[in-house]
């Protein structure tokens, strides 16, 4: 069968967009009218209608379409203000992957979009694999971390035994006077601040009946104290601090707040995000990301990392993440803007790498079977951009 070939291939979880190829009525959205992604529709769009401003062949799939290594069995376009499903095969050498192997299947089909060496992910595997695995980013950056302990089975000893390592720990830290009398349990490879919890230490009953009842795998961290740590404008609250960077260099900054009497920070579960310029980051966490950096190494890569500071000013790296958002609150124009300009540098970026891999449509073709018509069906226009 005869793939149509891209420059680029946007391949996101199928949890959260709809595959091209769906048997379902009424789809006409790749993110699903009145869910809470709805939005991304406007921004995936925005992804390519720049791309082929810049001279880009892209499309959007999802997971559940891969079918090969850089290929998927139907994808997206955007045109015109238009969103077009076309249920033909698509391959490209280059992938802006935005999925992670949360279970099986999803690890099957990354395995496959990248089975071959010739297709490339547009992020370094190797952070993507550090950074997906928070236990793991731990042992890597432990100079600058939140202690970190991994529940190795979902049983009563094993938590006894970690909540019993992690005090240890915490009375060797040179700043452990920033420690509460707290727990935060999170999952291993979780994200977007889900399946995020906070105990009293001794309340070993409520993390074993949460751990027994869930087939994921969980760390624990001791909870600081962090809502003096960092004053933004007149207000105290939680708040982390995360640095984009590409090719080495801070491309972007912003801040994510804590809703009242909340401690997590990310937007989708009530915190804030307000874009900042890099001089109104403390001169301790640059420096400490320029260290992190040094360890991480791969110049070109995408990611981000995201740091507190304790009450006693102390400096804690959170975590770090190969596909920092891309979305933006629709009521803030300000962030549309600044989000727009990071998939612009994002979209510059693919069009280096597109140049150097220089694809050969001709030795493509030859390998693949007789053409198979394409069936496209076209979607009535969605509103412009705002």
């Amino acid at each position: 069968m005869e793939s149509e070939l891209f420059d680029i291939l946007i391949v996101y979880t199928e949890k959260l967009a709809t595959s091209a190829s769906t048997l379902k009525n009424g789809v006409v959205l790749p993110f699903a009218k009145g869910s809470n992604s709805e939005s991304y529709n406007i921004v995936y769009g925005f992804f390519l209608e720049i791309c082929q401003k810049n001279g880009l062949k892209a499309a959007f799939t999802t997971s559940a379409g891969v079918i090969g290594a850089g290929k998927c069995k139907s994808y997206w376009l955007f045109d015109k203000s238009k969103w077009i499903k076309v249920k033909k095969a698509g391959y490209s050498k280059l992938i802006f992957d935005k999925f992670s192997p949360v279970n099986k299947r999803i690890k099957d089909s990354r395995d496959l979009l990248f089975s071959s060496e010739k297709v490339k992910p547009f992020n370094s595997p190797y952070l993507f694999d550090l950074f997906f695995d928070k236990y793991e980013t731990y042992k890597k950056l432990h100079q600058f971390s939140i202690p970190t302990v991994s529940i190795k089975k979902n049983t009563l000893k094993s938590v006894k035994s970690a909540c019993k390592t992690l005090e240890q720990i915490k009375s060797n830290h040179p700043h452990r006077e920033d420690f509460s009398d707290e727990i935060i349990m999170k999952d291993r490879f979780g994200a977007g601040g889900r399946s995020v919890f906070k105990f009293k230490k001794n309340n070993l009953k409520s993390i074993v009946r949460i751990v027994k009842k869930s087939s994921k795998t969980f760390i624990l961290q001791p909870f600081i104290k962090f809502d003096k740590g960092f004053r933004y404008h007149d207000s105290f609250s939680p708040t982390d601090i995360r640095l984009i960077f590409l090719g080495g260099k801070i491309i972007q900054t912003y801040i994510r707040i804590a809703k009242r009497g909340g401690f997590r920070c990310n937007e989708h579960r009530g915190g804030c995000l307000i874009y900042v310029s890099k001089r109104e980051i403390p001169q301790g966490i640059t420096n400490l990301s320029k260290e992190i950096t040094k360890v991480l190494g791969n110049d070109s890569s995408l990611y981000s990392l995201d740091f507190i500071i304790s009450n006693n000013k102390n400096i804690y790296f959170l975590e770090g993440n190969t596909g920092p958002g891309l979305d933006w609150n629709t009521s803030s124009k300000v962030n549309e803007i600044e989000a727009k300009k990071l998939i612009r540098i994002i979209v510059k970026e693919l069009v280096k790498r597109s140049a150097s891999e220089n694809i050969s449509k001709k030795a493509y073709r030859s390998e693949v079977d007789s053409p198979v018509p394409a069936t496209v069906t076209t979607i009535p226009p969605e509103p412009a951009f705002v």
